[in-house]
This record gives C-alpha cells, sequence and structure tokens, in this order.
C-alpha cells in the first residue's frame, strides 16, 4: 500500500467514507458496494435503537468491506508489513477472514487521525467486524457486526426480530448470530471461524 501524506489524509466523515468505499470496492463487485450501503443503512437503524453515534457507525459500516480489494497474497504481505498477529483460520482457511485486519489499515492509511478517538473507534470496529473480538467488544463494534449480518438482503429475520424487540440487546443478537454460524457451518461440513467461539466466551464473561 503507497503511503499517503499526514496533510492530504482525509477528515473522517460520511462523505469521504463513500468515496473511499467506491475507490476501493468499485473496480471489484458493484454488490459488494450494494452490501456496503445496505450494512451502512442498518447500522443506523441499531444505532439509533442502541444509543450509539449513528455517523461513526455509517462510516464504519460503508468501510467494513474495502480489504476485499486485495488479493489473499497481498493481504498477507500487508498484514506482515505492519506485524499483524494472525491465526491459522485466517492464513490456510480462508482469505476472507483477513480482509476485516487489511479493511481496518486501509481505513488508517487513508484517513486522518485529528479526533483520535473516532479514528481507533472507526478502525477497531473494522478490523473486527467478522468475527468479533476475543476482548470486549464496544457498542460500535457490535453493531457492525451485526449490521453485516442481518442487512436486508441477508434473509435470515434477524432485523426484523430485533425491531420488534424479540432480540432486545446487542449480546443477545451477537449469540444468536454465532449460534446460528455453527450450525451453518456443521450443515456444510465447515471449520468454524475460531474467533467467533472467543467472542462468545468474552460475551459470556460479561454477564
Amino acid at each position: 500500500m503507497n503511503m499517503i501524506d499526514k496533510k492530504r489524509k482525509k477528515k473522517i466523515t460520511k462523505e469521504n467514507a463513500l468515496k473511499v468505499m467506491k475507490k476501493y470496492l468499485k473496480n471489484i463487485d458493484t454488490g459488494r458496494m450494494q452490501h456496503s450501503l445496505r450494512v451502512a443503512q442498518t447500522s443506523k437503524r441499531l444505532a439509533q435503537k442502541w444509543g450509539c453515534s449513528k455517523e461513526d457507525a455509517i462510516i464504519a459500516s460503508l468501510l467494513h468491506d474495502i480489504g476485499k480489494s486485495m488479493s489473499k497474497r497481498e493481504m498477507l504481505n500487508l498484514c506482515a508489513r505492519n506485524e499483524i498477529p494472525l491465526y491459522d483460520f485466517e492464513i490456510f482457511e480462508t482469505a476472507k477472514a483477513l480482509h476485516a485486519k487489511v479493511g481496518s489499515l486501509i481505513f488508517e492509511e487513508e484517513f486522518s487521525d485529528d479526533d483520535r478517538e473516532k479514528f481507533q473507534s472507526i478502525s477497531h470496529a473494522i478490523s473486527c467486524h467478522v468475527a468479533g473480538d476475543s476482548e470486549p467488544m464496544s457498542l460500535l463494534d457490535k453493531i457492525v457486526f451485526i449490521a453485516d449480518n442481518v442487512e436486508p438482503n441477508r434473509n435470515n429475520h434477524f432485523l426484523e426480530q430485533i425491531l420488534s424487540n424479540k432480540i432486545k440487546t446487542p449480546d443477545e443478537c451477537i449469540r444468536l448470530l454465532i449460534y446460528h454460524k455453527t450450525q451453518k457451518a456443521k450443515n456444510k461440513n465447515l471449520e468454524l471461524n475460531p474467533m467467533l467461539n472467543a467472542t462468545l466466551e468474552t460475551l459470556e464473561e460479561e454477564r
């Protein structure tokens, strides 16, 4: 990745997030851009419901998949150059698991950290949207993770259950989503991303 002069880095705004999303995704998959827009709209609704910054949720969601603009080789090289810890599943099972960490690095390369708290919060939400985190997640982290999994085209009925209060809290929703992913992996005889179990364990410890 080319270094961007600090003076040329973008201010963290919804408008700039949309520009950066298009910059990285427009040449690979228009469906991916549409997905990101749906996730942003879903995040906005969840942020309003659960009391999180709507702007931060929208920005993180617009940018959550920009790491998918890179090949597996490019992702591995970028993580190595930045000394990002990886686990076996990310290296050997599926490159898709890497794109969250890569997306976080791209975000940090593109945007100014003048508002350090906002910068770190959005970067972390992007980095853990695939499988959560073994450390306690912020409300923004949880909202982006959930929105990515429940946006309307997922057709899994989770969103309507959240909006109707059948699912009341972010933690309850994440537990149900991880159970859903676990059953899906078993049915397809696939290995489950181990970070999902670590995320679940952390949620249980926080109870």
